[in-house]
This record gives structure tokens, C-alpha cells and sequence, in this order.
């Protein structure tokens, strides 16, 4: 890659932040909406494959191959795993016991665990930059979780639930890093959520008392999770999530993921009826300067 494609790929990478901010930050509230009208894992089995077989469709109407190499189905079973179904199974039930505004804060603690584990598994160097950008972003989910101390216990499991989350989805976030499966981007963001879903729908009969009784009874409401969950915060948001995890440092996709939770905070704020306060601001503001310190093009 040229001097010029290096420096000037993180500005690129902003579209991509932009996407995830606003689909996954607002999918807080309406993962709320979601876990509260349908059992948790038969929401969940109800999105995920749809959304993978969208992203397979795209891969094949633009001409790339949705075949996966045998040697790799080893290695993209064990990315589904860590990304798709440990992620989704421990949030849904994390996100059942606790303020969605909450959660959020807590899952995107995720950059603390994806930066632990690339110093492990993948050796990345340590820039000023990216350091000032991991104090920035830890300080502003730090203010956030400054009330989160007395909510840890009154509801640990919720929370414990939601680090377990964040700890899979860092683990498997640095995995695909390090093994870089050689697939087109929606071929392998397809393949990822197909192969994720199949435990999540597995286990809901075992899980959730009477799956089908409550798509039967579906409400608008719970239509408006699925659909969004199908197509924004699950087709578009993870096909970003997946190019950025590729194409960017683990410290940098990681810390680009950082707005995430203040949207979703601000968002569960408007559409679940709480009200925001002097650290939500204050946390936007350490957030977007830790954004800023690793994702603005660098000067030669």
C-alpha cells in the first residue's frame, strides 16, 4: 500500500463508523422493544438468517463467489461462534434484565478485551495515537459507568451476561484479524450470521416457552424490531462491522465502535423515556475525541 492509501484510508473508514453508530447505537432501544414482545433467543432466530441470506444474494448478484474453501470451514465456524452466537445469545438475555441505555455502555467495552487480545494473538505495535485514543475512549465509558457500580448489584447476572458479550465479541473480532479468511465481504459476513444462527435456533425450543405463540401474536411494534434487526442492524451494520474488522488495526476498529454505545444511550434516552444528563455529554465528547485520535488521516 502507497504512503498516500495509508494515511488516507482511516478518513475512508468514517463512512463505516457512521453506519455503525447509527444502526447499532439506535438498535438499543429497539432490541428493548424486541426482547420485551418475543422470547429472547426466538427474536433473535427470527433476524439472523434472513439477514445472512440477504448478504449471500448481494454477494452473488454482484458476481463473487459464495463458495466457502474446505480448508477454511473450520475457522469460519469458529469466527460465527465467538462474533455471531456467544455475542447475540448473552446480549439478548443481558439486555432482558437491564436498561438498554446501560447495556450498551457495558457491551462496548469491547476495545478494552479486543485490545488485550491482539497484544496476545497478533503482536500489533503501540502508537501514541492509538494509546491516547484507548485512555479517551475507556474515560468515556468510564463516566458512564460510574452509576453502573450500584446496578452490578441489582442485577449481576444481566451484567455479568453483557461482559461475556463484549469478552466473545473482542476474542473473535481479533481471531478474524489474525486468520483473514480470503472470502468476498458479504460472502463471509453472510456465512458468519448463517452459521451463528444455527445454535441460536437449536437451543430456542429449549429456552423459550412457546416460540411460535409469540409470532403469532406479533404486534407492530415487535414487526419493527425484526425488520430492523433483518435489514439495518443486522444486514448493513455487520457487513460494515466485518470490512472495518478486516481492513483496520484490531485498537482502531475497536476504538471506532466507541460512538456506539452514546447513541444507543441518547436513543434509549428518546424512544424508552429517560433523560440525559451532564455525563452522557460529557462521555459523546471523550468518545469522539478518542475517535478522532485514530481514525483522522495523518500528516506526512
Amino acid at each position: 500500500m502507497s504512503a498516500r492509501a495509508a494515511t488516507t484510508a482511516p478518513a475512508s473508514s468514517l463512512l463505516l463508523v457512521a453506519i455503525l453508530t447509527l444502526a447499532w447505537g439506535c438498535n438499543w432501544p429497539v432490541l428493548k422493544l424486541g426482547v420485551t414482545a418475543f422470547a429472547p433467543l426466538t427474536f433473535r432466530a427470527s433476524t439472523l438468517p434472513f439477514a445472512g441470506l440477504g448478504l449471500l444474494l448481494i454477494s452473488r448478484l454482484s458476481g463473487d463467489s459464495i463458495r466457502i474453501p474446505r480448508r477454511w470451514w473450520g475457522r469460519v465456524v469458529a469466527l460465527a461462534l465467538f462474533n455471531i452466537t456467544a455475542w447475540n445469545v448473552l446480549i439478548v438475555f443481558g439486555v432482558q434484565q437491564m436498561p438498554a441505555g446501560r447495556s450498551a455502555i457495558i457491551a462496548y467495552t469491547l476495545p478494552i478485551w479486543s485490545f488485550l487480545f491482539s497484544l496476545w494473538l497478533l503482536h500489533e505495535p503501540l502508537s501514541g495515537r492509538k494509546v491516547v485514543g484507548l485512555v479517551l475512549g475507556i474515560s468515556g465509558l468510564a463516566v458512564l459507568l460510574g452509576e453502573e457500580v450500584a446496578n452490578v448489584r441489582r442485577a449481576p447476572i444481566g451484567t455479568l451476561l453483557i461482559v461475556g458479550a463484549a469478552v466473545a465479541w473482542g476474542f473473535g473480532t481479533v481471531l478474524l484479524r489474525r486468520w483473514a479468511p480470503p472470502l468476498p465481504q458479504s460472502t463471509l459476513t453472510g456465512w458468519l450470521m448463517l452459521l451463528g444462527w444455527i445454535p441460536v435456533v437449536l437451543a430456542a425450543p429449549a429456552l423459550d416457552p412457546h416460540p411460535l405463540a409469540s409470532l403469532a401474536t406479533m404486534s407492530g411494534t415487535g414487526w419493527f424490531a425484526i425488520v430492523y434487526n433483518i435489514f439495518i442492524s443486522g444486514a448493513l451494520a455487520n457487513w460494515a462491522w466485518f470490512r472495518m474488522a478486516r481492513t483496520l488495526p484490531v485498537a482502531v476498529s475497536s476504538l471506532s465502535s466507541l460512538p456506539v454505545p452514546v447513541v444507543g444511550v441518547l436513543s434509549s434516552m428518546v424512544f424508552l423515556g429517560e433523560r440525559p444528563g451532564v455525563s452522557e455529554f460529557l462521555a459523546l465528547a471523550l468518545v469522539l475525541m478518542s475517535l478522532a485520535a485514530v481514525m483522522w488521516p495523518q500528516r506526512r
